[in-house]
This record gives C-alpha cells, structure tokens and sequence, in this order.
C-alpha cells in the first residue's frame, strides 16, 4: 500500500510540482523549530491554537480542516513546532493561479519572532513552485498587527468585503501578493 501512496504522490508531483512536504528544521531569529506538513492526528492541537489566538473562537472547525486536508486540489497545510509543541501553522489551496492562504495562526507567546512570515514564505514558494501570479487572503480589518506584517512581505490591500466574519460580521481586508507582473 505504502508504494502505491508514494507512487501516487509522485504523480501528483509532476501535474502540481507539489511533491510531499518533508520534514525539516529551521533557524528563525537564531532559533531552532521543525516544520512539517499537518497530518489529520493534529487537528486537535490546531483548535487549540485557534482558541488561543483568537480568543475563543474557532475560525475554523474540526470539519472544514478534514475536508481541506483531505481535498484532491492542490495545496499546502503546514505547522510549525519547538520542543515538540505545534505553535503555529498556515494552509493555502490553489485556485488557477492564485494560492489563496485559508488560515494562518501564531500562539500569541511566539508572535513577532518571524514565525508567521517564515510560514508565508513557505506558501510563497509552493506558489511559485506552482507557476502561480498572486498570494491572496482575508484579513480583520482591525488586525492592524497582521496587515502590517503583510505589507512587509509585500501583500497590497486590494478590496473590503462586508461583514465577511460570520461570527462578529466584522468586514475583511483582501490583500494580495503578486508574485509576477501582471
């Protein structure tokens, strides 16, 4: 079975240019972590994570990361762990030739360490690596912190979409990355 899941990979591999992500260990501001694709076993810690980051709430619930982590379209779930604790991920799907970020979370204790940005750039070159024009995501229009994190790698404010967040109805910035001329 295991040769016909690697095989099966491997083709993927060559439509998306998306072979499976391995597991590594990076230095972030002198810092050691290990990064690494989000299997289903995590979702669990992922919730956590939410709780914490968002205060409370769950953007996402057990279900929608089920079926996007089990999705047949091209995309990428990553998390981010120190000594063995998840404190952070990102996940992105291709939509034709943009890779539109779905969900990024931080635990509060390690934001504004370059985590977040590292994760962007993982997604940055699974786009590219995918032949992708643009980055895209949602942001709170009050999360002034995040937008500000995502200008600096280069993400434009694009357009405001009303009350986008069901469970407040707090509108939402669009921004974007163009990663090619247009």
């Amino acid at each position: 079975m295991l040769k016909k899941f690697n095989l099966f990979h491997s083709i993927l591999g060559i439509f998306f240019k998306n072979r499976p992500y391995d597991e590594q260990t990076v230095t972030i501001s002198a810092e050691e972590y290990v990064v690494r694709a989000i299997v289903l076993d995590d979702i669990k810690d992922l919730l956590s994570i939410e709780r914490e980051v968002y205060a409370g709430e769950l953007p996402w619930t057990k279900t929608a990361f089920l079926v996007e982590l089990q999705s047949s379209d091209p995309h990428l779930y990553l998390l981010i762990k120190k000594e063995e604790q998840i404190i952070g991920f990102i996940g992105c799907r291709l939509f034709g030739k943009d890779a539109h970020i779905t969900n990024v979370a931080v635990l509060t204790s390690y934001q504004g360490k370059g985590i977040g940005s590292f994760l962007i750039r993982e997604i940055q070159q699974f786009a590219e690596n995918n032949n992708c024009e643009t980055i895209s995501l949602e942001v709170r229009l009050s999360n002034k912190n995040a937008q500000r994190v995502y200008r600096q790698l280069g993400f434009v404010s694009n357009t405001i979409k009303p009350e986008y967040y069901a469970e407040d109805n707090e509108d939402a910035l669009e921004m974007i990355l163009y990663l090619k001329e247009v």
